[in-house]
């Protein structure tokens, strides 16, 4: 990984962590000011949902490489490299193109809840779901870039199993 790359890797998991204990702050003031104060927070239980749903699709944007998602492979470690690289661009292809077409109106929905606002706190919807967008937005990048990795040179590291020996990206 170049060092730009590392960089934005690192920040990314920054923003994450940040909102990990963003959550756990919350939740713990909730439990002093329900428990102690007799007083409950209504807007934590919101705010949390929030930060949850922001933390899923910007761990899967920025931060999860594609061996960190829990997938079904038994056919694929039953098959040789070769054909391991071959399913992994077709899948790869498959997951790009259905995301990439679902693009257009995903984003045009999420823009479209502008007009609907949380039962708390009010934010407009479409700041809430917009991580769905940048989600909805890296995967096709992402998949073209395990296309590229995988019909280059040093594709058997795309598609090393657990048990091979193979090098962090």
């Amino acid at each position: 990984m170049s060092g730009l790359a590392r960089l934005l890797h690192r920040s990314a998991e920054l923003v994450a962590a940040l909102m990990f204990a963003a959550v756990f702050v919350i939740f713990c003031a909730k439990i002093v000011m329900r428990y102690g104060e007799h007083s409950a927070m209504a807007w934590a239980d919101e705010v949390n949902i929030i930060l949850f749903i922001w933390i899923i699709f910007w761990a899967n944007s920025f931060i999860l490489a594609e061996r960190d998602h829990i997938s079904f492979d038994l056919i694929t470690h039953a098959a040789g490299p070769s054909t391991r690289r071959w399913m992994a661009m077709a899948r790869a292809l498959i997951i790009g193109t259905i995301f990439l077409c679902a693009a257009p109106a995903t984003l045009d929905y999420i823009l479209f809840l502008w007009r609907e606002r949380t039962p708390v706190l009010g934010l407009r919807l479409d700041w809430v779901y917009m991580c769905f967008g940048v989600f909805v937005l890296t995967v096709p990048l992402r998949s073209a870039a395990m296309l590229w990795r995988l019909a280059r040179p040093g594709w058997q590291r795309e598609v090393a199993t657990a048990g091979e020996a193979h090098e962090p990206l």
